[in-house]
């Protein structure tokens, strides 16, 4: 990322949610908006930075066509995705940060004839040759660049209204690990423990690991940065209710407030 050229081309940003992506739209003066069929680019600079950010809509597949799509369209040097996520450990609470340093497609298994699951890793081809990682590991210069950008940095407090019940109230942390990426949400307590037992992982989420095989096959860098809006083992989210209490309003917020910092110290 230090070439000339290089630096000239935009940093593309993936949010599945416009609740997610209004955090950093609203922090930036001076936007431009260009529509390009169903895709809606916002043309920014951050921190004297060339950004384009898209909403993908939720999901695996939206998000990967939002990653071809945003490569294809503007040959960004890099990709950053951020947005809200669930956690996988009991100790990562509401308002923390994940600093993605690798992903995982977490739905990615067979189911052997014992009924044990086998889990398989991606599957993709680059220029023809096979690629078979369990997990997709960040640019490392964009991670060493995130937990720069972390350093001595503290998260807006998580609202005392929305703290889980009977859990002692903390400041945000932020932690650096693995996102795992499916279209699923976990609620079950012994789940979530396999899961993380099976990837180490420290949230899940339904977008960053579709984002990153996509710029993986281009070779574009990418990184994703999360927040985390629910702990299952603590709160039981209501799905059936619709959601009632799902904290729309601060999805993706802190997670939004780190991008900035990391786009300073882009060369």
């Amino acid at each position: 990322m230090a070439e000339a050229h290089a630096n000239s081309r935009p940093i593309g940003i993936v949010v599945a949610m416009e609740a997610e992506l209004r955090h950093l739209l609203e922090a930036v003066p001076n936007q431009r908006v260009t529509q390009d069929g169903i895709w809606v680019d916002h043309h920014l600079t951050i921190s004297g930075v060339s950004v384009v950010a898209v909403c993908s809509g939720m999901g695996m597949v939206s998000a990967a066509a939002a990653a071809e799509r945003l490569i294809n369209a503007h040959a960004p040097r890099a990709v950053l995705n951020f947005g809200c996520s669930g956690a996988h450990r009991r100790d990562v609470l509401p308002g923390d940060v994940v600093i993605g340093a690798a992903m995982v497609h977490h739905s990615k298994y067979h189911v052997l004839p014992s009924g044990e699951e086998h889990y398989t890793g991606f599957g993709y081809d680059v220029g023809g040759e096979a690629m078979a990682p369990a997990a997709l590991a960040s640019d490392p210069t964009l991670l060493a660049l995130a937990e720069d950008a972390a350093a001595g940095w503290s998260p807006e407090p998580w609202p005392p209204a929305l703290w889980p019940p009977g859990l002692p109230e903390r400041a945000p942390v932020v932690h650096t690990g693995v996102v795992a990426s499916a279209d699923i949400w976990t609620q079950a307590h012994a789940l979530l423990d396999r899961l993380h037992e099976r990837h180490g992982s420290l949230c899940e989420e339904m977008e960053a690991a579709a984002i990153g095989q996509i710029c993986a096959m281009h070779g574009v860098p990418f990184l994703p940065i999360k927040d985390i809006s629910n702990n299952e083992f603590h709160a039981a989210t209501d799905i059936a209710g619709g959601f009632g209490d799902f904290p729309t309003a601060e999805v993706g917020k802190r997670a939004a407030a780190l991008v900035p910092r990391v786009l300073a110290r882009l060369d």
